[in-house]
């Protein structure tokens, strides 16, 4: 088995796929119960900073430009129609421990709520997203599942 099915295997065994719908449907129009592990607003606002968007005088600010373009970027329910929810406690308490990591590393948006725990979602469409978000978290992971 090369990398990539490995990866896909881990993916299809280890995680459980929710439809976002069921999201939209459980906790209403504003989303408020959904909590955004990473990236974070500050870490948006830095990255935002970093890439000339605005001047980063942020107490003086009045256009929360940087706040819009987060929630636009980074929403509570994410573009592709589903999320990914960890079976496992260890993989989940992984995620939580690198959130920050897995959005930088993999662009892979983390959430949490009580009732479902931490779970992934990937604000994005029409491309591989095996080769983009999955590969990148499978490594990230350190996992060798396969051979070679």
């Amino acid at each position: 088995m090369n990398e990539y099915e490995a990866c896909r295997k881990w993916l299809r065994c280890d995680f459980s796929s929710i439809p976002t719908g069921l999201l939209e449907k459980a906790y209403g129009p504003t989303f408020d119960d959904i909590i955004i592990l990473a990236p974070t607003l500050d870490d948006y606002k830095k990255e935002y900073i970093d890439d000339g968007n605005c001047d980063g005088d942020c107490e003086s600010c009045t256009y929360r430009e940087c706040e819009d373009s987060y929630y636009e970027d980074v929403p509570k329910i994410p573009s592709w129609g589903w999320v990914f929810v960890p079976r496992e406690g260890l993989d989940a308490r992984w995620i939580r421990n690198n959130a920050r990591d897995i959005y930088n590393k993999c662009g892979i948006i983390v959430y949490e709520t009580d009732e479902i725990g931490v779970f992934l979602g990937i604000n994005g469409a029409g491309y591989d997203f095996y080769k983009v978000h999955w590969l990148p978290l499978y490594r990230l992971r350190g996992l060798k599942w396969h051979e070679g």
